[in-house]
């Protein structure tokens, strides 16, 4: 597995810690912001340390990662952006493993605004209904 894959995804999650951060100054130093923040670098590091092989690693360079940049779907963003907030004993490992599903979920809607529609119902996709061919 490429490194900058690891290294993309720590630095997006390193800039939501800060976001986190910058949240607690502005809430009456709310003590979850900084819990999620120190969980986000957690995390972070976690994946840095991960092993190359690591099968979730794989799975988000697919469907997050665009020009060596990590860009995770909405729902994926939601998730990261709470992480620990809620739930200060979640597990990183679990997770990276939820985040996952979540980043293959949204890579199958992206671009898909009424979310993914029944097999031949989409009107974009190549498979599609053609206008041309109804009532021939």
């Amino acid at each position: 597995m490429n490194t900058r894959t690891r290294e993309s995804i720590a630095d997006y999650l390193r800039r939501i810690a800060v976001w986190r951060r910058q949240r607690a100054e502005e809430y009456d130093r709310d003590e979850r912001n900084l819990v999620a923040a120190a969980g986000l670098d957690e995390l972070a590091d976690f994946i840095l340390a991960l092993p190359g092989e690591d099968e979730r690693l794989a799975v988000l360079n697919e469907v997050a990662i665009d020009h060596e940049e990590f860009y995770p779907g909405q729902q994926t963003s939601y998730e990261i952006g709470r992480f620990r907030f809620h739930y200060p004993e979640t597990s990183l490992d679990g997770f990276l493993s939820h985040i996952t599903r979540i980043a293959v979920a949204d890579s199958e809607e992206r671009g898909r605004f009424a979310g993914k529609l029944p097999e031949g119902d989409d009107p974009w996709s190549s498979d599609g209904p053609n206008p041309t061919e109804e009532g021939q």
